[in-house]
Order: structure tokens, then sequence, then C-alpha cells
């Protein structure tokens, strides 16, 4: 189980001995991780309590500052309720100067939008984005963030609970395995869901203004065979280009599935794992990423709710005209 300890506006850290729930949720498509945690009613706390962190076993898994601090009283006593979200949370929650950096490189990004909020990168890279980026009025951080990594990286940020940036998308992990027998990962209930809804069938495309949207990729995903569902890319537009079509396709693939499992334990750190999934009833299904894990704790146990979806569709785009 999980440990904690609350830092005060005197920046003095306290372990909480004594916790009475747990919530804790992590998303790749969620920039903060979020931890909600009941306690018994403790005057100190409730007036000095700052931040949380977490640690499984010695290894710090959660740090942020705490959003909220609700009093409930009750019939069996009073209780705590503190609720915080990890680093991330700051880049949503404040606004970036308006500004327009030429070549800028990832260095300056964190010295500008990252380390005022306790944020640093994983590894340092000092190759300039050769462009111009502009920071718009009313942007935040993250949106900052999110921006330069898409541009210099083609890739989506993500910053882990313990508060470190990592640019080029999720850290590559392990490969996990989930059963309902006895190797590995045992689970108790699988929900299997396919979003077909979500499948995008083709992309009509303009690559010249004055052009109609004549040219067509179509989803060669299995999945969308019979499915009728188009989008219109501008792609004479500024920055799009045809990875913009390409990603919608592959946002609309991996939407379309998601199994859902539920484990005994914490396993809030095979968040972004490979996975694989042996059932008795489906069978095998390979090609899985752990999308989200939501994890909780009461008097009863621990327990786990991971969330799974494709990781790719080993499929190709054609285009026609």
């Amino acid at each position: 189980m999980l440990t904690f300890k609350l830092i005060g506006m005197d920046k003095r850290e306290i372990p909480l001995e004594k916790v009475i729930t747990i919530s804790f949720d992590c998303d790749l498509k969620v920039p903060a991780d979020s931890l909600t945690i009941t306690c018994p009613y403790d005057s100190a706390v409730r007036k000095n309590a700052d931040c949380l962190r977490a640690y499984d076993e010695d290894r710090l898994v959660f740090t942020g500052q705490i959003d909220s601090i609700v009093t409930v009283k009750r019939e069996r006593g009073v209780i705590l309720k503190l609720s915080a979200r990890s680093p991330a949370g700051k880049l949503l929650d404040n606004e970036a100067e308006p500004v327009t950096y030429f070549n800028p490189t990832a260095s300056l990004i964190e010295k500008r939008h990252l380390r005022p909020f306790g944020i640093e990168l994983s590894e340092k890279d000092y190759v300039p984005y050769y462009d111009m980026l502009k920071i718009d009025k009313g942007m935040s951080h993250w949106r900052v963030l999110q921006r330069f990594c898409r541009y210099r990286y083609n890739s989506e940020p993500r910053i882990s609970g313990d508060g470190k940036a990592y640019l080029k998308g999720n850290p590559a992990k392990g490969t996990v395995t989930f059963s309902d027998t006895c190797e590995g990962i045992r689970y108790s209930s699988l929900k299997e869901n396919m979003r077909r809804h979500s499948l995008l069938s083709e992309i009509r495309l303009k690559f010249q203004q004055a052009n109609t949207y004549s040219s067509v990729m179509k989803n060669t995903n299995p999945e969308a065979k019979s499915v009728a569902r188009v989008r219109y890319v501008n792609a004479a537009a500024d920055r799009t280009t045809l990875k913009t079509a390409d990603k919608m396709f592959e946002n609309s693939n991996r939407d379309s599935y998601a199994l859902e499992l539920r484990c005994k334990g914490c396993l809030i750190g095979i968040l972004g794992n490979t996975a694989s999934v042996y059932d008795s009833s489906l069978g095998t299904v390979n090609g899985l990423v752990v999308r989200k894990v939501s994890y909780s704790a009461d008097s009863r146990g621990e327990s786990s709710v991971i969330l799974l979806e494709k990781e790719n569709f080993d499929v190709a785009d054609e285009l026609h005209n």
C-alpha cells in the first residue's frame, strides 16, 4: 500500500500515519495525475497542509500541491478529504506570457515553462526547433509544451507523477501479461468495448486553397470496412500535412477498442506498458497498451482498474485522387 507525507506551509515533512481511503488516477491522455485521500480530522493538517507526496515503498510516485481540503463531520466522527494533482496541474492552471520564440530549444522551454513549477526534463536536448513558435494570448504553459513537442518531436509530452517531463512521449517500459487463470497478473473481471462509432472510414483532403477536397485517404483497418464516418482536412492550411490525417486515423483506430480489467493490489507503475491478455473466453489479445490506471484502497483492501487500448493496428492509409 502507498505511504504518504504532508508538506506544511513551513516546508516541514509530516508522515501521514493514518489513511482511511485512497483514490489515485493516472491516464496517458490526461496531463495531471490525481490523488485523493481521507484521514482522521487533524486541525494542524487542516490549517497548514500544502503539498501531498505518495511513495510506493521508497519510490516517490506522486507529488502535488493540495487543491482542496474538505472537512466532513458524521455520526462516526470527523474526517479530512485531501485532493491534489501532480505538477502538470500547475501547467494547466497558469497562463503563459504571449511571446514568439525563434528556433527554441527544449532547454528554453524547460527554463520558461517547466522549472518555475518544479518540473525538470527527463533528458537534455540542445538541438533547436528550427522555426517560429508563437505563444498566443490565453495559452496555458501545458499548451506551450504540447505545441513545442508536436512541432519538434511529433509527440505528446508526458509529465510523470514525480515531476519529470518526457518530451518524446511516455517513456518506454516493459510488457505485462494479464490472465484469468494462473499466468501473469490475475484479474477478477473483464469488460471489452468495441467502439465502432469512433472509427473514421475516410478523410478527404485538398492541397491547394483554390481546389476542392478531391483527394481521399481510406482507413484500411478491417474494422472500419462497413463504417461511414468522413472528415475533411485542408492540407493547404498552415502546419497541416498528411501527418494530420494519419494522426486522425491513428486516434480513431486506437479509440475504437478498450479492455477494462479489475485486479488486486496497486498497479500504478505499469502505466504506459505494452500488454497482452489471455482470457478463457476471448482468447489471446495482443498489441495493447496500458492507457489508464485507477487505484483505490480502503478497509476492504486494494484494487486497480486497468484500461487497455490498442497500441497500433498495423494498417496503411491509402491516398486516392
